[in-house]
């Protein structure tokens, strides 16, 4: 029997886990809501392992949430593969909080590069505090190049057009009581044209804007520039958008 692990060496955290057939899509590839997932999950218990749950932050006055992510895709993991997902902080950049991410294999390949920012919020203000306002913990310095696309605000064209339309489920809404930014990811995936969904995808970035909330009805905006071999992706609500992303194909 194998057996997985987690574990914390110096300021890194370690992650060992196998992904499951229901993960994948139809290629066998990890799907991209998974990605989201999986490597959120990890920030997630990394902040756990050092004694930062939710209740803890959230009895401190300290709500973290995700900005920003960045993929750069060498291999996407498949289904029934064995893999070390490694995250650490880095620096904060301006107002939001920095995370690393490494997907490696059994072998040590890279598989995937990430990078995500996220913004610490005082969540009975409901006010984005400064970096140096969450003294919970030590701040990071660490500071690591990354291979990808930059945590920074997408440009979105003029001329986008209407790709899909869904009302948001009870089954996409998480403890938090919106739609959890996983989520997101399967929204994209689906509204692109068929043989998009069959594409190998190497760059995917996203910014998130604005929650979205059970029974609100999700438009979905696309640009496809096949010149740059890029989708842009637009997500939005009657409150207005709550996420831009961008997907490139070899």
């Amino acid at each position: 029997m194998i057996c997985f692990k987690q574990w914390h060496e110096d300021t890194f955290f370690y992650r060992e886990t196998k992904l499951n057939f229901c993960q994948c899509d139809e290629l066998h590839q990890l799907n991209l809501s998974e990605l989201l997932l999986v490597t959120a999950d990890s920030a997630i218990e990394d902040y756990h392992q050092r004694g930062f749950t939710y209740e803890y932050l959230n009895d401190h006055g300290v709500a973290i949430l995700v900005s920003r992510v960045s993929f750069k895709i060498h291999s996407m993991p498949k289904s029934n593969d064995i893999i070390t997902i490694k995250t650490w902080e880095e620096a904060p950049v301006g107002l939001q909080l920095a995370r690393r991410y490494e997907i490696t294999g059994v072998s040590g390949q890279s598989l995937v590069s990430g990078y995500s920012t996220w913004l610490v919020v005082n969540p009975e203000l409901r006010r984005i505090m400064k970096p140096s306002q969450f003294t919970l913990r030590d701040e990071p310095t660490l500071k690591t190049e990354f291979c990808g696309l930059d945590c920074t605000k997408i440009a979105v064209p003029e001329d986008m057009q209407l790709l899909d339309e869904r009302t948001i489920r009870y089954t996409d809404i998480d403890a938090n009581g919106h739609m959890n930014n996983a989520r997101y990811g399967a929204y994209i995936i689906d509204c692109l044209p068929a043989e998009y969904q069959q594409k190998t995808l190497t760059d995917f970035r996203i910014n998130y804007s604005h929650e979205a909330r059970k029974g609100d009805t999700f438009r979905l905006f696309g640009k496809i520039e096949q010149a740059a071999h890029k989708v842009v992706v637009v997500g939005t609500t009657e409150g207005g958008t709550c996420f831009e992303s961008e997907l490139y194909f070899s």
